[in-house]
């Protein structure tokens, strides 16, 4: 009698991967692109000994990124978990902290926060790009600041999968509470900050290149 129960939750799902499915037509995730000088450089670093510490490539790469997105400042991490991690440290995060984060996201968006002992506090996505909900986030903060008498320390805002978040409505709501912003754009191309007559907005972006 008791597998007799268990088979009937049992579901049998169609063939998705059949031709013509949506699962033939899929998009691949992070899928590199290769343009084929890549093995040229890798043998020069290993020729020229700039496996460490670095070398000119990786300089040079901060330099013509950090002019492509109209940022003072680039630094070349071994993930975006670390740019994040680093972004966080800048901002002056510590443990007891609490950092805003959308729920709806790779999980490396959120560990840096645990690394500090700082506490992630979760706000949903709304259904247009399935990014951090403006509205939902400025009820966060008012509940957050109500029941720790303080501001979330930083928002992580993701553009998740490629598709930009409500910026200037996440922009408008941050504005209103004193707190830092860390864009995670690891999942997309990274693009200029919004500027203000007074200061660049976004205080971190975290990109990852492939």
């Amino acid at each position: 009698m008791k597998s007799n129960r268990i088979a009937k939750k049992i579901v049998i799902l169609p063939n998705l991967r059949k031709k013509g499915s949506y699962m033939e037509n899929k998009i691949l995730l992070s899928l590199a692109h290769m343009g084929g000088t890549e093995q040229k450089y890798i043998d020069e670093a290993f020729k020229e000994s700039w496996v460490v510490p670095l070398g000119p490539n990786v300089d040079e790469f901060e330099k013509r990124l950090a002019k492509y997105v109209g940022m003072p400042n680039v630094v070349a991490l071994s993930a975006g978990t670390a740019a994040i991690h680093l972004g966080l440290l800048m901002m002056g995060v510590k443990a007891g902290d609490e950092v805003i984060c959308q729920s709806f996201t790779f999980a490396a968006s959120a560990n840096p926060i645990t690394y500090l002992g700082a506490k992630p506090v979760f706000v949903d996505s709304e259904p247009g790009t399935w990014n951090m909900c403006p509205e939902t986030l400025k009820k966060a903060i008012i509940e957050r600041r109500k029941i720790t008498g303080k501001f979330p320390k930083a928002i992580i805002v993701v553009h998740l999968y490629g598709m930009p978040a409500k910026m200037g409505e996440i922009l408008a709501v941050h504005s209103s509470a004193q707190t830092k912003k860390v864009q995670n754009v690891c999942f997309s191309t990274p693009h200029k900050p919004v500027k203000t007559s007074r200061t660049i907005i976004t205080n971190i972006s975290a990109t990852t290149i492939a």
